[in-house]
């Protein structure tokens, strides 16, 4: 007799059958619950240089707050590390698309808003952390090492941002990464500071542009952070004398500069507009 004819035996599978469906249509809608919870809920950001630093926290925090996002990095040898970013966004219950290539290039920043209306329908949120380093005195500046500086802090910035401003939807949320230095002056940071001023006046001239689509443009000016961008131009020697200028007397973290992201990102955000917002913690004030 075969186990479909005993009646006992077709009755144990139809229960067993009912309770694998009950628990996958719990599964389903808790993953459903998490997926349509937070204040971004149905919104979708591009973080650019998301592979770690502040890029990796910016992530991790708008997929904790509801978002799907788009995780961009620069090389194609940091890509483990951009999907360890990805695999913190998808923790959250959120979806996660990568992408990579310089940013300096514009057909890159437009195939990154491509992929996000392939993978989302479309952007809400643009948070532009991508940027470069290097310190040195201006006399000792070659040519190629400035124009490295004037890609990747100036021009990823205003492609960026132009991307946004023709692609993001109404409602949305354009949030570039800037230096305090523009408030105080540092030896062998003049090329750093200074292809990263402009992005000050694109932030002030774009917001009023785009405000009639209620698209908020702000800029997010942090002080040396406690991460290998930073130490990577930094002697012990320099490194105390910069914890020494924040009131707490420490460099500061991307926790302490992720939350300010958020409000930004917030609805409630919306009424902060065109804004240089210093995040420091005392280290340089304006």
């Amino acid at each position: 007799m075969t186990d479909i004819q005993n009646p006992s035996r077709r009755t144990m599978m139809r229960g067993l059958v009912a309770a694998g469906a009950a628990t996958a249509a719990a599964g389903a809608a808790a993953h459903a619950q998490t997926a349509s919870s937070g204040p971004l809920a149905g919104k979708v950001a591009i973080v650019t240089g998301a592979r770690n630093n502040l890029g990796r926290g910016f992530a991790e925090r708008l997929a904790q707050m509801g978002a799907d996002v788009v995780v961009h990095y620069h090389r194609t040898e940091t890509r483990a590390e951009a999907e360890e970013t990805a695999e913190l966004v998808r923790a959250t219950g959120r979806r996660a698309a990568l992408i990579h290539g310089d940013l300096g290039d514009s057909a890159n920043v437009k195939a990154m808003f491509d992929l996000a209306e392939t993978e989302f329908g479309g952007a809400d949120i643009l948070v532009h952390t991508a940027g470069k380093i290097i310190k040195k005195p201006v006399a000792e500046f070659t040519d190629a090492e400035f124009e490295e500086l004037l890609n990747a802090n100036t021009k990823t910035t205003f492609y960026a941002m132009r991307e946004g401003a023709r692609r993001l939807r109404d409602g949305g949320r354009i949030i570039a990464i800037g230096t305090s230095l523009t408030a105080g002056a540092a030896p062998g940071y003049a090329g750093y500071s200074g292809t990263k001023a402009p992005v000050e006046e694109f932030t002030r001239m774009l917001a009023k542009e785009l405000g009639a689509r209620r698209i908020t443009v702000n800029n997010i000016a942090p002080g040396p952070i406690d991460t290998p961008f930073f130490h990577a131009a930094e002697t012990p020697q320099s490194v105390a004398y910069a914890s020494g200028l924040a009131v707490e007397g420490r460099l500061g973290t991307v926790a302490d500069v992720v939350p300010a992201v958020a409000a930004l990102a917030l609805p409630e955000g919306q009424w902060t507009n065109g804004q240089t917002v210093f995040v420091n913690g005392g280290y340089l004030t304006r």
